[in-house]
């Protein structure tokens, strides 16, 4: 098959034409053509959770996984690309899909030892350093905790029977080496926590040396009450990404132009056949 064919934003800290001072408001986005063979392609799907403790978010991640996730992955199963589930370990091992990957690690994990330094207490932030944690009041456990227990995948992008599970970094790095996959769009939740810091998240994969695309509207961040109104959050985050060369970014809608001529000519290959 035909490779798709997408531009990728990027922000450069330089001015956008060569007469343009050197100055901040001159800064802006360039774009790079990109050509990706599907079959050396994978999305990875972070985090797309039903249900939610923080109630304005997950009405946002609904939203999305069904008018905009879905349909690209309408488009990746027709070309192809491989759909990898990417749900946290404790939901992943929900799904039968998440054995194919898995080594001994992972099916019977050691308990590792822990560093001599810094300190065991300080860096659980206990006894003496306890005061260093800020965390949660307390008030919302008992129903994170059964939201933990309870969550699964949104069903508007819920794992069909070819697509594949992964439950850590290692798997989806065994994966991609397994099916010779170079690039890796990702989608998902949320765009300033688990999409870069999961360990099968931007960062790790990056780090890895992989190409990494991220659907701009495919995913959104956790707000505040100072951001929520613009999801400064979600935006701040994708700017970084583009800045530090994380990923490249496009919408699902230039995503899916791309993907139309080869899913028109897969579809033609089969009625002649």
């Amino acid at each position: 098959m035909a490779a798709l064919t997408i531009s990728t934003r990027h922000i450069v800290h330089e001015p956008t034409a060569p007469g343009l001072a050197f100055r901040e408001e001159n800064f802006g986005y360039r774009f790079n053509d990109l050509s990706v063979p599907p079959e050396q392609a994978g999305i990875v799907l972070v985090d797309c959770w039903d249900i939610h403790i923080t109630a304005s978010h997950v009405e946002r991640t609904g939203r999305i996984c069904r008018e905009r996730i879905a349909p690209v992955l309408d488009a990746c199963r027709d070309l192809g690309i491989t759909v990898i589930h990417a749900p946290s370990p404790g939901v992943a091992h929900k799904f039968p899909q998440w054995l194919r990957y898995a080594g001994d690690s992972e099916l019977a994990s050691e308990p590792q030892a822990s560093p001599s330094w810094p300190p065991e207490d300080f860096a659980k932030r206990r006894g003496e350093w306890a005061h260093l944690k800020v965390d949660r009041t307390g008030t919302w456990e008992d129903e994170i905790e059964q939201i933990n227990q309870d969550r699964y995948i949104d069903e508007s992008v819920f794992p069909q029977p070819d697509d594949f599970v992964i439950a850590n970094g290692h798997q989806l790095h065994r994966l991609c080496a397994h099916r010779k996959i170079l690039y890796l769009f990702y989608v998902g939740f949320a765009t300033n926590l688990c999409v870069p810091h999961r360990d099968y998240g931007m960062l790790a994969m990056r780090d890895r040396g992989y190409g990494l695309v991220l659907l701009r509207d495919c995913t959104t961040g956790i707000e505040t009450s100072e951001t929520i109104d613009g999801l400064l959050c979600t935006t701040i985050a994708i700017h970084d990404y583009e800045l530090r060369d994380i990923a490249g970014t496009i919408t699902s809608d230039e995503f899916l132009a791309a993907a139309q001529p080869l899913r028109t000519g897969a579809a033609i290959g089969v009625e002649a056949e």
